[in-house]
């Protein structure tokens, strides 16, 4: 065996010519692409969160909202002094609390489901200000004038009824008296003042209707900023990405299945990298593709290939842990890597009629049934001086491990990442180690990056005389870089 065969490493330098050399991703033991999976949820989920956060916007509609600011002053204030100050200890912080106390409470049995009603004091002013919100301007106009029409007439009634008090209560006291205003004596000048209080009422009365200072007359308040549903948009985008990635967090926790390779180094599993690409999962299937590898997958297959057997004859057994492990784009892509640097190659897999050779130097065999006619293939072949590649979907085919073990020198577990479990893959790990005959060269991870590999009914045979009739001289090896494959 090749002494570059490590378990659990990677090898290292440039791949061959007409190859990428494969990205850290790819040659690391962890995620093979945590990011571009990562950024296509997120994006699932802003596109999903933008989408219904549109359609909030829209059903909400857009609102209209109208205010008025006003002064709050107590009513001896206001009106010049004719009435008594507020006893002591109640200061205007006082008044203006009692007065929102007041409003909010009159503001509760105005609004409606559809108009909202506030007050509120303007910063550490006097001032109070009203504000409504409803489906249209008009609406909301109407609501701040009908609490602002609501508070002046109180204030307006309790100031016109204190000042009616006071005036009767000055009347009474000139008629208990009894006396006039002429002369020096002290019944006259008390007279005197009780007529000039008298009169200062009545100015005072004069003044009531502009009790409640108005600095702002209830008007529509222009929208500013950005509409509702570009906010909603944003707002349902972000939301979306962000349960996206939460929700697949929690997925990928609670998934049995292998989404990191390093779980597997740490269960003792000998992995060997790079990883090979195999394609969406949805059309792996039990036959290899019909397309040449790629250059990503051709490059990868060349550096994992050392890892598995001496360029030369043998056999090496490429069975999955699952069938959609990928364990034929893994035969396929290493059948054609070794043709490529010039090893001929026998290709024994499930899905071919007969046998052809859809490029100079590689045999596509189909898989015989039993283990007679497995063991005289594979005879056949290597005698011919082919490798040959024994291609097994999954450990449940029709063939027992053992008799394919039996027939080669060394055995790879594919595992699929993200679709086999880590517990199916360690059994199969114990199965193929626990067989006499092939030795286990390691553990391949497929991943869902493409490989180039097209899936197709097999094309008949190029030529009608077997393959296997023909010396094995009379076939020279090729480089299958640029060759196309049979349509």
């Amino acid at each position: 065996m090749s002494p570059s065969r490590a378990s659990g490493t990677s090898p290292t330098g440039p791949s061959p010519a007409g190859g990428d050399v494969p990205g850290r991703a790819d040659t690391w033991p962890g995620p093979s692409a945590p990011w571009t999976r990562l950024l296509a949820v997120a994006l699932i989920g802003a596109l999903v969160g933008g989408l219904l956060g549109l359609v909030a916007g829209l059903a909400s509609g857009d609102r209209a909202s109208a205010s008025a600011t006003v002064q709050a002053i107590p009513d001896a204030r206001a009106l010049a002094g004719p009435l008594d100050l507020p006893p002591v200890g109640l200061d205007d912080s006082d008044f203006i609390a009692a007065e929102l106390a007041w409003l909010d409470e009159r503001a509760d049995e105005l609004a409606t489901d559809d108009v909202d009603l506030s007050v509120t004091q303007v910063g550490t002013s006097d001032a109070l200000r009203f504000a409504a919100d409803a489906p249209t301007a008009d609406e909301a106009q109407q609501a701040v004038t009908a609490l602002l029409d609501a508070y002046v007439t109180r204030r307006q009634g309790g100031a016109t009824a204190a000042l009616d008090a006071a005036r009767e209560a000055v009347i009474a006291r000139i008629d208990a008296i009894g006396g006039t205003a002429v002369g020096v004596g002290p019944v006259s000048q008390e007279i005197q003042r009780l007529l000039g209080q008298q009169s200062a009422l009545e100015a005072a009365a004069a003044r009531v209707p502009g009790i409640v200072p108005v600095l702002r007359a209830p008007a529509e308040e222009q929208a500013a900023g950005v509409s509702p549903a570009l906010t909603y948009t944003v707002l349902g985008a972000v939301l979306g990405a962000v349960l996206a990635l939460a929700g697949a967090a929690l997925w990928r926790v609670a998934s049995p299945r292998v989404f990191d390779a390093r779980l597997l180094v740490a269960a003792g599993a000998p992995v060997l990298l790079p990883r090979l690409p195999a394609g969406s999962v949805r059309t792996r299937a039990d036959r290899v593709p019909e397309g040449r590898p790629n250059d990503a997958a051709l490059a990868a297959a060349r550096l994992l290939a050392p890892q598995l057997l001496d360029v030369g004859t043998g056999a090496l057994l490429v069975i999955g842990v699952d069938e959609k492990a990928g364990a034929a784009e893994v035969a396929w892509e290493l059948a054609w890597a070794l043709t490529a640097g010039g090893t001929p190659v026998a290709l024994l897999t499930t899905g071919v009629a007969g046998e052809r050779e859809p490029s100079p130097g590689l045999t596509l065999t189909a898989l015989p049934a039993d283990a007679t006619a497995l063991e005289q293939a594979v005879t056949r072949h290597r005698a011919a001086g082919r490798l040959v590649l024994l291609h097994a979907p999954a450990l449940a085919t029709g063939l027992r491990a053992p008799e394919f073990a039996a027939r080669a020198d060394q055995a790879v577990v594919v595992v699929g990442e993200g679709v086999s479990t880590l517990e199916a893959a360690l059994a199969a790990v114990r199965d193929v180690s626990g067989q006499p005959g092939a030795a286990l060269a390691g553990v391949a991870v497929t991943t869902a990056h493409r490989h180039g590999g097209t899936r197709g009914q097999a094309p008949a045979p190029q030529e009608s005389t077997p393959r296997h009739a023909q010396p094995a001289g009379e076939r020279a090896p090729a480089q299958q870089d640029t060759v196309s494959t049979e349509a």
